[in-house]
């Protein structure tokens, strides 16, 4: 993958041969170019700005790029779960895959062209709770990106007490990490989501919400599910609600979780 020269005198070709954007003028440019690849001594607005200039030494450092092991398959399946055994380049974050991401060919351990994506193939990279599966543009584009497994696991049905009404919440689901298994593993200092992506932790609902002393409480009906704090029959009757607080001071994370008492 050329990049552009270190000069005042390249042309519009030369950015065109480092970016190859999806159509050759100097907008398209800037907006299929990768944000890392500008070399901000030339270029401090990144993709906003719009003038030829801004692309001086574009694509030129190597510590944009990272290597990485990718594979290919007929369908997401496939492709998650072979091993990851074809070099590859990508840009930005070295240990996930965003759409957006450019990949290239490895050329003897280097950057090499444009990675040749097949629309009817499905590629994958990375492992664990990284691993994700994407299509790629044939100028190495990725799109579609989907975990393999999400790193999420669900926690259904969670519903409080409001104080002020004397009724029960809507029933809602949270979110909390794969890796601690079934809900019946939570324990406190575990921390509960609102989304699947873990990116927002749980907060009290309302200053209304039932709580004991400055801790917010929060209920759970028992089951048989994997996705339920307590089992079907706790003593308690079955179905008895499993109790867990958050205090709001530390966004998400469990100060208490226990099964009903009686």
């Amino acid at each position: 993958m050329p990049g552009v020269p270190n000069t005042t005198d390249f042309t519009l070709a030369d950015v065109i041969a480092a970016v190859l954007p999806s159509s050759n003028d100097l907008n398209e440019c800037f907006t299929d170019a990768i944000q890392g690849a500008f070399n901000y001594t030339y270029n401090p607005g990144g993709n906003q700005n719009t003038n030829l200039l801004n692309f001086r030494d574009y694509g030129n450092d190597i510590a944009y790029q990272n290597p990485v092991q990718i594979n290919t398959g007929r369908n997401p399946g496939e492709a998650c779960g072979g091993p990851r055994n074809i070099a590859a380049w990508k840009g930005r974050n070295p240990n996930s895959v965003q759409n957006g991401d450019k990949f290239w060919q490895d050329s003897s351990g280097s950057p090499g062209n444009p990675y040749p994506g097949v629309s009817t193939t499905v590629y994958a990279a990375f492992s664990g709770l990284n691993s994700v599966s994407f299509n790629l543009s044939s100028v190495g584009i990725a799109s579609n990106v989907t975990f393999c497994s999400l790193p999420s696991l669900t926690l259904t049905d969670v519903y409080w007490y409001d104080t002020s009404t004397q009724n029960f919440s809507t029933p809602v689901d949270y979110y909390y990490s794969s890796t601690i298994g079934n809900a019946s593993n939570l324990a406190a200092g575990d921390i509960i989501y609102t989304d699947a992506a873990l990116t927002t932790p749980l907060l009290p609902i309302s200053t209304n919400q039932e709580k004991r002393g400055n801790i917010y409480r929060f209920r759970q009906n028992g089951s048989s599910a994997t996705t339920t704090y307590s089992p079907l029959n706790t003593g308690c009757g079955n179905g008895a609600p499993a109790r867990f607080g958050n205090d709001g001071d530390s966004p998400g994370v469990l100060q208490f979780i226990h099964d009903a008492y009686c």
